[in-house]
């Protein structure tokens, strides 16, 4: 089968063809993606700014009853965490033709050990001919208690880019409308934001945030976090084992791409 996956250094990595599109980590705070490549093998992500060490590669985080689980164990926060109840060697991942899915339940908890909130979580790694993509599914419940997942904007599916994608060092953020940079992306409605930067030399290469549940206004940042986040502008009730799921496609690729080509790609993928 031409995808493997590789327990080692304490990450799943995930390669195609003998080559590696990219890996799946667990630490006593949260699990999360990093690194992920593109085709040519261009790293397209960033694991831990020194600022932001909870911006890790592509992530989740929420506020769930007054607690923050996004900023956890960072800035001399609380650590409450996500814990993963199986151990990263230990976690269900299928080899497909198509591509490597993990799943994996969490639990969410306070510093404490209040149990806040579950998920079922899907990762699945693909590699294209144009394209690498990581499909990130998460659904949340809780079947014993009401829970409240606050409005707030320190919370959704995040990406960080590399450090020399920021926009001071000459990454370019956009939208499917054609809107630059975090002034013109930040808050607006688009169906995908795409980020490209540097790849060595004059080599360019990018990466493309597509959500495939909710839709909402993007937040953007010039710094590098890249944010799906529903819940920042509705907060969530669940009453007991009721659910919400949210989901979002990342997708790296080489070279520049026109606003033209991404929609052809996004529209390619989805069918």
């Amino acid at each position: 089968m031409a995808y493997e996956v590789v327990h080692y250094n304490a990450r799943l990595w995930i390669k195609y063809q003998g080559r590696l599109v990219g890996g799946y980590n667990t630490n006593e705070l949260r699990s999360y993606v990093f690194p992920l490549y593109t085709p040519k093998g261009v790293l397209v992500l960033q694991e831990a700014p020194p600022d932001h060490p909870h911006h890790q590669g592509i992530l989740v985080g929420l506020e769930i009853d007054g607690y923050d689980l996004w900023n956890a164990g960072s800035r001399n926060l609380p650590r409450h965490r996500q814990e993963a109840l199986t151990p990263l060697a230990e976690m269900a991942t299928a080899c497909s033709e198509t591509g490597v899915q993990i799943n994996h339940s969490v639990r969410w908890v306070t510093v404490d050990g209040q149990e806040l909130l579950l998920e079922q979580r899907r990762i699945t790694f693909s590699a294209q001919e144009q394209c690498t993509c990581v499909d990130w599914h998460s659904t949340f419940y809780h079947p014993g208690k009401t829970t409240h997942l606050g409005q707030t904007k320190e919370s959704g599916i995040g990406v960080r880019v590399p450090p020399h994608w920021e926009t001071p060092f000459g990454g370019q953020i956009r939208n499917a409308n054609g809107a630059l940079g975090e002034r013109g992306c930040f808050d607006q409605m688009s169906p995908w934001l795409n980020v490209e930067g540097a790849a060595g030399g004059e080599a360019i290469a990018g990466v493309v945030l597509i959500p495939q549940t909710e839709p909402c206004p993007w937040f953007t940042r010039d710094y590098g976090l890249h944010l799906y986040n529903p819940a920042r502008h509705h907060p969530l009730g669940l009453q007991p084992n009721e659910e919400v799921a949210w989901t979002m496609r990342v997708v790296a690729y080489d070279g520049h791409q026109s606003v033209e080509a991404i929609n052809a790609m996004v529209t390619s993928l989805s069918r």
